[in-house]
């Protein structure tokens, strides 16, 4: 396909375009700043914290030695 050809169907597309009929509460964008953005930045901060543990664990999970002492 050619540039050409690509920009004659997005024409196509974007002339032949219907309505939506939907609506989006303009609060959407208050709502992820408030509830989600938080949510994941206190993951992150949790990993952070926990990173070394994180990672021994999954050394522990993935390195084939038993540690001494257990049986």
């Amino acid at each position: 396909m050619t540039i050409k050809t690509l920009l004659i169907a997005l024409g196509f597309v974007l002339a032949l375009s219907f309505n939506a009929h939907a609506y989006v509460d303009p609060n959407t964008g208050g709502f992820f700043f408030t509830t989600v953005l938080p949510f994941v930045y206190a993951m992150l901060g949790a990993i952070v914290i926990f990173w070394k543990r994180i990672v021994n664990f999954i050394k522990g999970i993935f390195s084939g030695k038993k540690e001494e002492g257990k049986d």
